[in-house]
């Protein structure tokens, strides 16, 4: 950060439009100054993903002054003793690291002494311990920690304090920044450096950023290029993670901008030097990807290891950085809309709430939204959220309809330790009202996340032989808007071994649990298509020799059941049969049709298959895991080809009279109908599994 960017804040601190920055970075430095900060010569942190509930999946109550009693305010259990205990230490020294980077950054916006004073104090109680900190850690997948119990959060740390120490670095005595640079900076340096991760990862984006942004504070060039230059540097993060259309490859959104993040504060902290990379080409995509993936409440799709439901309002400061670095009038918009200084009627709904501009990404780089209110062109918003989009490289289709309908479809190359091995999976719903849908994951602490959340059969997709798909980079095989919808085809091909990742990233034993002699030879094709009063899911699988095949559906409503449905025992995968409850079966001779209630009123489901199959339901965690849903799987056990045609009826006009699939295979197309009391359309389908004609009357 250079005077000019210091200008700029204390500038915009006075602005009206910018108040609420700077009160937002007062207060929150007022309070991290008043908490008592006492740096002990042996601190050991623990895993923050330890300091949840190991029964209902929330997180525990962190109080900074209560380190040996962690309450949870679902069930009101207090959680003593280890691993508790060693969470709360890291959970409490993240926050220092954080306190004082506001701290600083205030005390800069005011010239306040006696908060410089306590950064820099800090700094120097830090540097007084931290060599002696003992190297530990035994957190599955990561490297250690010297203060915390991992490597990532060791780089989350320093980074908080390189940007505290930036702030206040002019002030501090020539003896007091060398203990402070050669006692802290160069030793966490030395440490980052010997735990640097061979490999593409999100901890390695954060750990080389570190690196890097220790080198330029330390103006040691060597600590500089061990961040930025050779494999699995920085450098290489973003132009190997960064897959063709702008998605960071871990293909989770709440990773995409985690990863973003410790990208934007190295380029904050050398903007306009040689070191600068706000023009490289994959920060400009990772800022333009997720505005395509808005779904019609608000939020992004929760794919891979997604803990959380998030919004791209959430996200709105990094779009301060964005328009003061490219001008592109959508940053504008985005950010008027996110801020509530125009209102889009199409935008409604709780997670489109206006949030409040109070980042210190706007006190530093934000400018006069109302002055700069110039002509978006024929991008809006909301034009973005309706319209259906589908991007090869990134591996993923949204299909969108007026009335608020959508599907994800993630055709996506495979994704590493975040994955959840779930190629071909559909996450469909309207407006804010899922039906069926990736419900991501929960806290990596929770025993469901391994035992649930990151397995094949958790997702509405194809599992074979009850087995998780292994890896296996997707495809999209066409995509087309009509004036009736929009339709993808998809395809997964295990006739090939070979994957993106393959040897860029490491994944012990543990975290293989796939069987790959279930999955060799298969390939799976996927044509989906959404009108505005149904989806039609149209699925061919094709096993060289006898395989039992799953088509799995996690729907969030209740099926309404017959007299046919029957208890059942066998097993529905190899997870734990504890996870599915009241299991249900029936035959399949042909074609079938369900009907179901969810939160938007009656849903029609039909059933068509080209073999004899069963199905079968059960009760399956939701997220939380106390909750649950209506699994139905359509099983059949063959070999060959197989034709598996779903019809799901949601729209007004079919919820008055049930839904009717007619199917005529021949030998070089597929011709089906969907009719109903109201309408007629024919369909007719390539063996490849691309509309050939659609007709609606």
């Amino acid at each position: 950060m250079n005077e000019i960017r210091w200008s700029i804040g204390r500038e915009n601190a006075e602005k009206p439009e910018l108040k609420a920055a700077a009160e937002a970075l007062r207060q929150a430095a007022k309070e991290a100054a008043g908490l008592p900060i006492e740096i002990r010569a042996v601190e050991r942190g623990n895993w923050g993903h330890y300091y949840y509930c190991p029964e209902d999946g929330a997180r525990l109550s962190f109080d900074p002054q209560r380190p040996l009693q962690h309450p949870c305010p679902v069930c009101g259990k207090v959680w003593t003793g280890e691993p508790f205990n060693g969470a709360w230490v890291s959970l409490r020294h993240a926050g220092i690291g954080v306190g004082m980077k506001k701290v600083a950054f205030a005390s800069r916006m005011d010239g306040h002494e006696a908060w410089r004073t306590l950064v820099q104090d800090v700094l120097l109680q830090y540097a007084a311990h931290y060599e002696c900190y003992e190297i530990h850690g035994d957190i599955p997948y990561n490297g250690p920690g010297k203060l915390f119990a991992q490597t990532l959060d060791e780089a989350h740390w320093i980074i908080d304090l390189i940007l505290a120490y930036r702030c206040i670095e002019e002030g501090i005595s020539e003896e007091d920044r060398r203990t402070i640079q050669n006692r802290l900076f160069r030793s966490c340096a030395a440490f980052l450096i010997a735990h640097k991760e061979n490999q593409l990862h999100n901890h390695a984006v954060l750990i080389t950023s570190a690196i890097a942004m220790l080198g330029f504070v330390l103006q040691d060039e060597n600590v500089t290029n061990a961040g930025l230059q050779g494999e699995y540097g920085l450098l290489d993060q973003l132009e190997r993670g960064v897959l063709p259309d702008g998605f960071w490859y871990e293909g989770a959104f709440t990773y995409h901008y985690y990863a973003f993040d410790s990208i934007l504060y190295y380029s904050m902290l050398v903007e306009n030097t040689k070191w600068d990379l706000h023009q490289h080409p994959a920060l400009r995509s990772m800022f333009d990807f997720p505005l395509d993936f808005i779904l019609p409440d608000g939020s992004f799709p929760r794919l891979n290891d997604a803990s959380s439901v998030s919004s791209l309002f959430t996200y709105a400061p990094y779009y301060e950085l964005a328009y003061n670095w490219y001008g592109d009038p959508r940053y504008l918009e985005l950010l008027r809309c996110a801020y509530g200084i125009i209102q889009e009627p199409l935008l409604a709904g709780e997670r489109f709430a206006a949030v409040s501009r109070n980042s210190l990404f706007a006190l530093m780089y934000g400018c006069d939204l109302q002055k700069d209110a110039t002509e978006t062109g024929k991008w809006t918003l909301a034009y973005t959220i309706a319209a259906s989009c589908s991007f090869s490289g990134s591996g993923l289709t949204m299909l969108v309809e007026g009335n608020g309908a959508y599907l994800v479809v993630k055709h996506s190359p495979f994704g590493g330790e975040h994955d959840h091995m779930d190629r071909l999976g559909l996450s469909f719903g309207c407006k804010d009202t899922p039906i069926f849908e990736d419900i991501g994951t929960t806290a990596y602490g929770v025993p469901m996340h391994y035992a649930w959340y990151k397995h094949t059969y958790s997702h509405n997709t194809i599992c074979l032989d009850g087995c998780d798909q292994s890896p296996v980079d997707a495809t999209r095989v066409a995509f087309q808007k009509e004036t009736w919808g929009s339709w993808v085809v998809s395809e997964a091909d295990w006739r090939q071994s070979d994957y993106y990742l393959k040897e860029k990233t490491i994944l012990p034993e543990e975290m293989c649990p796939w069987d790959e002699k279930a999955y060799q030879g298969a390939v799976i094709r996927r044509l989906n298509l959404l009108h505005e009063q149904y989806l039609i899911d149209f699925v061919t699988i094709h096993v060289p020799d006898a395989r039992e095949i799953d088509l799995i559906y996690h729907v969030s409503g209740k099926l309404n059941e017959t007299s046919e449905w029957q208890p059942a025992s066998e097993p529905l995968s190899r997870l734990d049969s504890e996870l599915f409850q009241e299991k249900r079966s029936k035959p399949l001779l042909s074609s079938e049709t369900l009907t179901w209630t969810v939160k938007a009123g009656p849903m029609c489901h039909s059933i068509w298959c080209s073999h004899d199959a069963g199905l079968y339901m059960a009760q399956t965690p939701d997220n939380p895991p106390t909750k649950r849903r209506t699994t139905i799987v359509e099983r059949i056990k063959t070999q060959g080809t197989v034709v598996i045609i779903n019809v799901f009826g949601y729209g007004k006009q079919v919820q008055q009279d049930t839904l009717k699939l007619e199917v005529e295979s021949g030998t070089e197309d597929w011709k089906f109908f969907i009719r109903n009391f109201q309408f007629c359309h024919e369909y007719t389908i390539s063996n490849e599994l691309s509309i050939v004609s659609a007709v609606h009357s």
